[in-house]
């Protein structure tokens, strides 16, 4: 089916959270490159090989895409992650804000925080917020320019975190923003820096 004329542009237009395409990696290539648009609203791409060995995650790896080919794995697949997050050491920054904080606010606040520990960005492996908060351009804009990957947690997973509640986050649903996001993409799961507010953005971080 994915082989038909224009399938992908069809796909791509039903606005999926993600695509698992059974084809070979240079065909779902030359078919998605035309319609890529950026990372933030493309649907993640998971190959699966011919013989149903891997789960590769082309695109949105970030984004569901390494999240969907280790689901695979129950049914046999070897989920081939190559993210950079999940090889590299460093720090893990949770951030909660007011809405329509610029990217300004949030990269001072960023870098607020890494002073009080005597951190530096080069430090950052990865900046973390709830899925709530993915439409707030001035974190998009911000780990962009910090060249970082930005995770958005989900509410579940946000809400399993132990971490004392929030009074800001109790209004939307959660126990935690900042703290629960540093700590869930944490590898060693200490929290170096307790929640922060600078200004309307709070940073927590850990390690």
């Amino acid at each position: 089916m994915l082989y038909k004329q224009g399938i992908w542009k069809e796909l791509f237009e039903k606005e999926y959270d993600c695509i698992v395409a059974y084809m070979p990696c240079g065909a779902v290539v030359r078919g998605i490159c035309p319609h890529i648009k950026n990372k933030w609203i493309d649907p993640a791409v998971v190959v699966v090989d011919k013989a149903m060995r891997f789960a590769i995650p082309l695109i949105g790896g970030h984004h569901g895409g390494n999240e969907i080919a280790e689901m695979l794995e129950k049914f046999g697949l070897k989920a081939v992650i190559t993210t950079a997050m999940e090889y590299s050491e460093g720090l893990s920054v949770g951030i909660g804000c007011k809405k329509g904080v610029s990217a300004e606010e949030v990269l001072y606040a960023i870098k607020a925080a890494l002073a009080e520990t005597g951190f530096e960005l080069k430090d950052i492996r990865v900046i973390a917020t709830s899925e709530v908060k993915k439409s707030e351009k001035g974190i998009i804009e911000a780990a962009e320019k910090l060249k970082k990957p930005l995770m958005f947690l989900d509410r579940e997973k946000l809400n399993s975190i132990d971490v004392p509640s929030e009074s800001e986050a109790k209004r939307i649903g959660l126990k935690s923003v900042a703290e629960g996001c540093a700590l869930y993409y944490s590898k060693e799961k200490i929290l170096l820096l307790p929640k922060r507010v600078y200004g309307r953005v709070t940073i927590a971080i850990a390690r």
